[in-house]
């Protein structure tokens, strides 16, 4: 009787304990679920935005293009939001990069960078910050070095006349001259275009007084030279542009911007950029002579500055505009 009684007393206690360790296990279970209710909400908050970029990345003077989309996009990042970005696998003219980003859905979230025009403008939906400050409408001449003498003596646009630029294809800049009578040779892209200066194809070669820094491998290539003192002028701006219908991602460049001009990042990173630094000790040394253009490309209402406030040497640093 005595061992039945023990054996019962020893069922009912294991009864017990089995009881107690499910009713824990389902109690562990309930907190897990519990715990992930807690962290799935913050999960989803979580996103991330691509950019498809109409560039090629490996190219070093797309570098300040790239620097400068990323702090815009950066300055008015969403919380847990991570940004990336995918770079073209080809370099195109930059007519098909219009033509394409103006075709493709809006979704694709495309950015490109170029020249500002009329026809621009109706296509995509511009970004209107002018990412140089119009520097890029200040252009340089690069000939060849034994023909520095012959461009020591022009000093008018009627003198320009009597010889040939070289542009490249597509580009605005060759409508430009063609508008204001100046004889051009088109080439595709600038690498032929140094080419065909250096084989005595034209006579001169406009660069942005901006872009010549990051081509001076090329010059010396070609024992070419930067003509130490005209300067052609025009109104012109490089803009970001997105799809005409990517009202989002334009609003959120928008604002990038107006984040980054109250805190005085934009006036920072312009000011100290190599290639910014350069243009500015190449326009404020020296005595330089411009030649006017005008530009019939421009949109009506476009605003950059003009060369007389680049050539003024020693110019205060911009300071940065209240928040």
């Amino acid at each position: 009787m005595f061992q039945l009684s023990y054996a019962m007393a020893m069922r009912s206690s294991q009864s017990s304990f089995h009881r107690r360790t499910d009713c824990k296990a389902r109690w562990s279970r309930g907190w897990l679920l519990l715990s992930l209710c807690l962290v799935l909400p913050l999960r989803a908050e979580e996103s991330v935005l691509t950019i498809d970029v109409k560039a090629v990345n490996q190219e070093r003077q797309e570098g300040y293009y790239i620097d400068l989309l990323k702090r815009v996009l950066e300055a008015s990042k969403a919380p847990h939001e991570t940004i990336q970005y995918r770079f073209a696998d080809y370099q195109f003219a930059q007519l098909r990069w219009v033509t394409e980003l103006s075709r493709e859905s809006p979704h694709n979230n495309g950015v490109l960078w170029t020249m500002t025009t009329q026809q621009r403008e109706q296509m995509l939906r511009p970004i209107r910050k002018p990412l140089f400050e119009g520097l890029i409408g200040q252009r340089v001449l690069v000939i060849r070095r034994v023909d520095r003498e012959k461009f020591a003596r022009i000093n008018t646009l009627e003198q320009l006349r009597e010889l040939t630029a070289g542009q490249g294809v597509q580009w605005p800049d060759l409508d430009i001259f063609r508008a204001n009578d100046l004889p051009v040779i088109e080439g595709n892209g600038k690498e032929q275009l140094y080419k065909m200066l250096a084989a005595k194809r034209f006579d001169y070669f406009p660069r942005g007084v901006m872009e010549i820094v990051s081509e001076q491998t090329l010059l010396d290539q070609y024992d070419l030279i930067v003509e130490p003192r005209l300067i052609i002028s025009y109104p012109a701006a490089i803009y970001f542009f997105v799809n005409k219908h990517n009202h989002t991602l334009a609003q959120r460049l928008e604002r990038g911007w107006e984040v980054m001009q109250a805190s005085g990042e934009f006036q920072r990173f312009f000011y100290s950029h190599e290639r910014v630094v350069h243009a500015l000790r190449f326009l404020q040394s020296g005595q330089h002579h411009p030649i006017y253009l005008h530009n019939p490309l421009a949109p009506p209402g476009l605003q950059v500055k003009p060369l007389k406030d680049w050539l003024a040497p020693g110019r205060p640093w911009p300071k940065p505009a209240k928040p």
